[in-house]
């Protein structure tokens, strides 16, 4: 196999057509190994739009041309160039003709023998991980509201399992998502939340994230609710905390729309977010019930976010969570002056 070359190769030899350097590399290389010599010929084709179809594309049509008929294939229609004469490269591999159907079998073994790999190369890789300074006006607030908030509006928004079954206090597994014991505890959940839910920002979006993570951390006081003495208390932000981490993990099912064998990197990704509950979460001091919630419940919408793409409407997540921040805190206020 010789360098990719623009020349026009000699006219006796017969070709493969693939539609990236890459690939026709690649199969060279294959042709090569079973002592195949190949040409790597580089020629120019027209396109309608500017930039060509996607790569994944280009490979399955290479493939068909490969299983069509024998020699070069026909040169495709020559539709109108582009306004701005946009042109896209086509690469064949050019053997002897009397080698040419073993060629196309190499390849053919080639192809079947990679294609559970094969989304490795071609799919869009995953955004890298970024932190949102957006998770600095959280943490803000949540300083603000431990030092501020006066006694009677905070017994109003921790969780009494007793109001929030007989009275109906809904809000209350919203508002005590905000509340902390005491600096140890608020320190805690505003040291890790910063990461996790900085991370899930520049993941999904600022707004998407912080209404997903609060609507998983604030399900997450429902067991609690349910199964506890009704003398019970609890509050904290540490099943928002979770819930960001599950978001983290859950975007990994996104992998699944690109390939059905892309299950390696999801389970990864669920078992790397899981060691890290294990190793955040479960502390027999904290509320592990709420943590567990916050955790499956952040994975769940966080892989229905990634999979529906609702990053998309980032601008009406950020609305639903202004309301769910700050309803809640209206019912509690309203509660207390009755």
């Amino acid at each position: 196999m010789t360098p990719p070359s623009s020349d026009t190769a000699p006219p006796l030899l017969a070709a493969l057509t693939a539609w990236s350097e890459r690939q026709a590399v690649d199969w060279g290389l294959a042709l090569i190994s079973q002592g195949i010599p190949a040409v790597i010929d580089r020629e120019e084709v027209p396109t309608r739009q500017c930039g060509g179809a996607p790569e994944i594309a280009s490979e399955r049509t290479s493939e068909d041309s490969i299983e069509g008929d024998v020699g070069h294939p026909p040169n495709p229609p020559h539709p109108s160039l582009s306004p701005q004469g946009v042109r896209r490269d086509r690469w064949l591999l050019r053997v002897e003709p009397d080698a040419l159907d073993r060629a196309r079998a190499v390849v053919l073994e080639y192809r079947r023998e990679n294609r559970r790999f094969a989304w490795h190369r071609t799919a869009v890789a995953a955004r890298p991980l970024s932190w949102n300074p957006t998770a600095l006006s959280w943490i803000l607030v949540l300083i603000a509201l431990h030092g501020l908030l006066p006694l009677t509006l905070r017994s109003a928004g921790w969780i009494e399992v007793a109001a929030i079954r007989q009275q109906g206090q809904w809000w209350r597994l919203f508002t005590a998502t905000w509340l902390h014991a005491d600096v140890v505890h608020l320190a805690s959940n505003v040291g890790t939340g910063a990461l996790t839910l900085g991370l899930a920002m520049g993941r999904y979006g600022p707004g998407t994230a912080l209404c997903l993570s609060l609507v998983a951390g604030a399900a997450a006081n429902v067991p609690g609710m349910l199964l506890r003495d009704p003398t019970a208390r609890a509050l904290g932000a540490s099943g928002v905390v979770m819930a960001a981490l599950g978001l983290l993990a859950g975007h990994a099912v996104v992998w699944w729309r690109v390939s059905r064998h892309a299950s390696k990197p999801v389970w990864i990704s669920l078992g790397a977010g899981a060691f890290l509950f294990l190793s955040l979460g479960v502390n027999p001091v904290s509320d592990v019930l709420a943590h567990a919630g916050g955790f499956v419940g952040g994975i769940l919408l966080g892989a229905l976010a990634a999979w529906f793409r609702w990053g998309r409407f980032e601008k009406l997540w950020a609305l639903a969570y202004a309301v769910l921040a700050v309803g809640p805190w209206l019912c509690a206020w309203a509660a207390r002056s009755r």
